[in-house]
């Protein structure tokens, strides 16, 4: 078990499935977690499983892509907890369109939250980090295996999520000068459902009933690891890069996917794989 006593933590985006699971994962670990999110229900859903845990955690209203909200936010972590030893970006959006079907619009609000959003996480986050001990600090951000690869209906999306790895990739390097020791990595989660197999309700938005059991059907089939991804086995990735287990991990890419990434299962050359 990693410990995090005596740290501190602040989660975008913590009110509901991985932001939610990350909160719970860093307070088991023993951090101070701070999160943050537009949705007052969903916070006050995770502020109840997290007690029904015997954890605590504490929210603040946010809009990651205002500047307003992020030195405010930043203000009232700083004047109570006094310090910041990780930033979790995981506050993102997407929107699933074939390409002649996406606006203007949807790129503005996809890059505005995955890209810009993030971008003013890491310039508060490297502000705060700087007055600990050393200028230390890990930042992570959430990005998405549509960074790395093309899919159908994402077009946009995987140019947002681009820019949240990319954004990872360069402030790793920026988070070494002027003295700095500020690690920022990326994680790319695969398919993430709560309920193990049962088919999450924007599954069933985007595929229809029928359509989002065969989807997790294919996506089970096509896993290495023979099953989905939990929010947890994410939240659990994040633990690691907030410890001082990875002092020496910065600008990397962690792809939590079960194997997916890794090549075609399944199926090779036409021909199914023996079981």
């Amino acid at each position: 078990m990693i410990t995090l006593t005596g740290k501190v933590a602040l989660v975008t985006g913590g009110t509901s499935g991985l932001g939610r699971a990350t909160v719970q994962s860093l307070a088991e670990a023993g951090a101070t977690v701070v999160f943050t999110g537009r949705n007052e229900k969903g916070a006050d859903e995770t502020l109840r499983r997290l007690t029904a845990k015997k954890l605590s955690a504490r929210f603040l209203q946010q809009d990651v892509t205002r500047t307003d909200d992020w030195s405010r936010v930043m203000a009232d972590l700083m004047g109570r907890e006094k310090k910041l030893d990780l930033l979790v970006n995981n506050a993102g959006v997407s929107r699933l369109k074939p390409m002649e079907d996406l606006t203007l619009e949807d790129l503005r609000f996809l890059t505005g939250v995955n890209v810009r959003g993030i971008y003013l996480g890491i310039r508060h986050g490297f502000a705060a980090m700087e007055n600990n001990p050393g200028k230390r600090g890990s930042i992570v951000n959430i990005s998405a295996l549509n960074a790395l690869r093309g899919s159908p209906n994402s077009t946009a999306y995987a140019i947002a999520k681009g820019g949240t790895t990319n954004l990872a990739r360069a402030a790793a390097q920026e988070g070494r000068l002027q003295g700095r020791a500020i690690r920022v990595n990326a994680i790319h989660p695969g398919v993430l459902f709560e309920e193990g197999d049962k088919p999450s309700p924007g599954a069933i938005a985007l595929y229809g009933e029928e359509g989002a059991k065969e989807f997790v059907r294919r996506n089970i089939e096509t896993t290495p690891m023979g099953r989905l991804g939990h929010p947890r086995d994410i939240g659990s990735t994040v633990v690691f890069l907030a410890s001082d287990l990875s002092a020496h991990v910065t600008g990397a890419e962690f792809t939590v996917d079960g194997g997916r990434s890794a090549g075609e299962f399944g199926n090779h050359h036409g021909v199914r794989s023996q079981k």
